[in-house]
């Protein structure tokens, strides 16, 4: 009669499959380095890890070491994965960004509990332990095209040193990756590729070895902004070369940016039902950082459910960068502006409001704020189909010490009203950082508008006065 089988027992099974794969390379999923396969970071868990096209912070160096190119500002992320049976894996990533992109890290680490080991005679010797370790780095950059339907590339490779031990035996090698994101014109939808294991050195362990599985991805996430209640939808394709083909999704609602709820599901494997939920909450922080805490959770057939906690921090733009961004003189007094976060919901009904003027100053103000939360309605602003909310979204900005601000602005200089290029260019002038000349040199070519290029020349002198250089040329 059939019996189901001790959990304890399947628990050694998966153990033995994550700690020495590579003895029984002889199949589909039996490749080196298993464990590599392991989605790290709760929040990117809890979308079921589609983050080809969506990996925008310092785990995507895991995920996508193209998405480093997207980070403006030093990021750390942390998580604690109580995987199954005495299994658990921690996660740690951090990213700093450099001149035109940004370099990332990342620990990734299973430990495996000791468990029974028998001899041929199946008589109970003791127990082994075991252990998988895979160190990253990577980097990330990219460009900016001119183009309608692909605005930007972004580009990123990343090695990984892997080492693998099993009682007294261990294993070490080395994989890596390489990755692709492209940010169309078709408002926030992305699309992004990614090679894992692109080349891989043999994990020789115990007896014959093997390599990390290779594998590609293809993945497209489309981001919808709201002034309260903004949403995430990303999708994966995953072809490994060591098992079939799969798909995985995610979803992500965040109301006001401080409390995300995220739904998500994955085809990879047949461990669990694939389904995974999530929380992602906002916490009070100081100097302009921006502190999240992230939960996700999943359940398997036979072995229990699966928790991990996630915390990751973002800080705010340097003093330096700050103090580059000197505040230009608004020619109307701007609304008050509150001396802490709660005020930032008192803006928002002016800000989305119908009056250009009121919705300018609270633009303003916000902007004076120096929270993450604030820049972030701002850079919503910006996406927005009425023109007055971009031009007001361009004043907030000229006035941000938020390193994301530059960007968006570059990004202004794009837009398809005049007066919202021609203000863009004021406001790159104004704030006096020289990194953006060779962003008006680019707009000024393609510029037909002679009151926006005249804008730009202005915005030109006075970087060229701020560099101590010669008049720009036309």
């Amino acid at each position: 009669m059939p019996f189901p089988l001790p959990r304890s027992f399947l628990a050694v099974c998966l153990a033995a499959a994550l700690a020495a794969p590579a003895v029984f390379a002889s199949g589909p999923g039996t490749g080196a380095a298993n464990f590599l396969k392991i989605p790290v970071g709760a929040r990117e868990t809890a979308l079921g890890g589609a983050l080809t096209a969506a990996a925008d912070n310092a785990n995507a160096v895991f995920y996508n070491p193209a998405g480093l190119g997207q980070l403006k500002a030093v990021e750390i992320s942390y998580s604690y994965n109580n995987y199954i049976s005495g299994i658990s894996q921690q996660w740690l990533a951090a990213a700093i960004p450099a001149q035109n992109g940004a370099w990332g890290a990342g620990l990734n680490y299973l430990n495996i509990g000791a468990f029974p080991s028998y001899d041929d005679s199946d008589n109970r010797t003791g127990s082994v332990s075991a252990y998988d370790l895979a160190a990253y780095l990577g980097y990330g950059s990219g460009f900016n095209t001119g183009l309608h339907l692909v605005s930007s590339v972004r580009y990123g490779a990343a090695v990984k040193h892997i080492k693998q031990k099993l009682d007294d035996q261990d294993a070490s090698g080395f994989g890596a990756d390489a990755g692709l994101l492209l940010l169309t014109g078709l408002r926030n939808l992305s699309l992004g590729l990614a090679w894992e294991n692109l080349a891989a050195s043999r994990l020789d362990f115990i007896n014959a070895g093997a390599k990390p599985p290779r594998k590609f991805k293809t993945g497209a996430s489309y981001f919808v902004k709201g002034p309260q209640l903004s949403t995430l939808l990303s999708l994966d394709f995953g072809f490994p070369e060591d098992g079939p083909r799969y798909v995985s999704a995610g979803m992500e609602n965040s109301l006001y940016g401080l409390v995300s709820l995220r739904v998500g599901y994955s085809s990879f494997g047949d461990l669990s039902n694939g389904l995974s939920f999530g929380l992602g909450l906002g916490l009070p922080s100081r100097g302009g950082s921006e502190i999240r805490a992230d939960y996700s959770y999943g359940s398997t057939y036979d072995l229990g459910n699966m928790h991990k906690f996630g915390l990751s921090c973002r800080f705010g733009a340097p003093e330096s960068a700050q103090e580059k961004a000197p505040a230009a003189a608004p020619e109307k007094a701007p609304a008050t502006v509150p001396e802490k976060a709660e005020g930032i919901e008192s803006l928002l009904v002016p800000l989305y409001g119908p009056d250009p003027e009121s919705s300018k100053a609270a633009a303003e103000s916000l902007a004076r704020l120096g929270y993450p939360r604030a820049i972030e309605h701002l850079i919503m602003l910006l996406s927005s189909e009425i023109t007055e909310w971009r031009l007001s979204a361009v004043c907030g900005l000229a006035l941000s010490g938020d390193s994301r601000a530059p960007e968006e602005l570059e990004k202004a200089l794009r837009d398809h009203e005049p007066e919202v290029r021609l203000r863009a260019a004021l406001a790159i002038g104004g704030r006096g950082d020289t990194s953006q000349v060779a962003a008006l040199e680019e707009a000024l070519k393609k510029e037909e508008s002679e009151q926006v290029k005249s804008a730009i020349l202005e915005a030109l002198s006075k970087l060229a006065a701020v560099s101590g250089a010669g008049e720009p040329g036309i």
